[in-house]
């Protein structure tokens, strides 16, 4: 059985909803991993223009697999912020929250080393607080069905907290909730040794999965680690649906296609 295959919209930075439709479609790719910002110029845009989005995706038939990016171009620190600020940073989410009603997103994905740089503090703290912010939306995504996927990200991207997958873990268990889970992005290969076994047994907690080439450039050539982690997916048939995750500031629609053909070659099935 074909695995359900998605791009990230970072791999279009700056195109307009036109022109990476007009790619989707001509590349059979019917799900995207929604970033924004890379689409609309702020956040109040955006909100604005959520149903526009909505009947432009729907008319073309293309979904959204999840949304990422959330937290781009804001301020707010998650371990240095005062109640006011936490406030700010809660109603942003709400609002994204709010936003995946309307677009029937069903999966978040909460990355930025920005957001969660604890700096002096101890991981314990930074765990109680981690802990204790997000286990305040527990009821909210139960109730529509909504995920939050944690996102470990490598020490190579300035990340100081959750860089390590047994951590995420531990924390996920920690929020102890259903609709709390993890985003895997395979750019945690690319700096670490390769072990497939610590990531098979736990595959009940990841809820999205991205692929990507060290520092996220094009997928034109694929990784050796890369490589094995798609051997491994078929070996043990894990993961019905995956995603492509390039960061592209200069974007080129063959670099691209390129980037998809590629990424189909070795993990659409």
């Amino acid at each position: 059985m074909k695995r359900k295959i998605s791009i990230s919209t970072l791999a279009f930075n700056g195109y307009k909803i036109d022109h990476i439709i007009k790619i989707l479609k001509k590349n059979n790719i019917k799900n995207i991993d929604l970033a924004p910002l890379t689409i609309f110029k702020n956040w109040k845009t955006f909100f604005k223009q959520v149903y526009f989005l909505k009947k432009k995706l729907r008319k073309n038939r293309i979904n959204i697999n999840a949304i990422q990016g959330i937290f781009f171009n804001l301020e707010t620190k998650l371990f240095f912020s005062n109640n006011r600020e936490l406030n700010k940073l809660f109603k942003h989410l709400n609002k994204i929250i709010l936003v995946c009603k309307k677009l029937n997103i069903k999966k978040i994905i909460i990355g930025s080393s920005y957001l969660r740089n604890k700096k002096d503090i101890t991981k314990q703290d930074a765990d109680t607080k981690f802990v204790e912010f997000f286990s305040r939306f527990k009821k909210i995504l139960k109730k529509n069905k909504i995920f939050f996927c944690i996102e470990t990200i490598p020490k190579k991207y300035k990340e100081d907290y959750l860089y390590n997958f047994d951590h995420t873990i531990k924390v996920i268990k920690m929020i102890n909730c259903k609709y709390i889970l993890i985003n895997f992005d395979t750019s945690i290969f690319h700096f670490n040794k390769y072990k497939f076994g610590n990531y098979s047994n736990n595959f009940k907690y990841i809820k999205n999965t991205q692929i990507s080439s060290k520092n996220f450039k094009s997928f034109v050539y694929i990784s050796k680690n890369n490589k094995k982690f798609s051997k491994s997916l078929k070996k043990f048939n894990k993961l019905n649906s995956i995603s492509l995750e390039m960061i592209l500031n200069r974007p080129s629609d063959l670099l691209v296609e390129k980037s998809i053909d590629n990424f189909k070659k070795h993990f659409s099935n």
